[in-house]
């Protein structure tokens, strides 16, 4: 039996939206689902943790509001901030 070349990109994206089990999707595409499964986890490795994902916004201007910035980090505290709430904030981050 000669060896299929698969789309697998679009295979992964047919599964997912599928809502069958893998051995399912598996069976109707005649694939081998040991196989699949290997193909699937070293892609869902390859992409990375969806935690390390970031959407970085547009730069607001805060005329009203006071900016910590604390290395790369910058927070943001509205004008409204109780002022118990601002120090017990900067205790924290002492």
């Amino acid at each position: 039996m000669p060896n299929k070349k698969y789309n697998w990109p679009q295979l992964f994206s047919d599964y997912e939206q599928s809502g069958l089990s893998q051995t399912e999707f598996c069976k109707q595409h005649e694939i081998n689902p040991k196989y699949f499964s290997l193909k699937l986890s070293k892609r869902k490795a390859s992409e990375g943790s969806p935690f390390t994902k970031a959407i970085v916004q547009p730069e607001v201007e805060y005329t009203t509001s006071l900016v910590l910035h604390i290395g790369h980090c910058k927070i943001l505290c509205p004008s409204t901030m109780p002022i118990p709430s601002l120090v017990a904030l900067v205790k924290a981050l002492a």
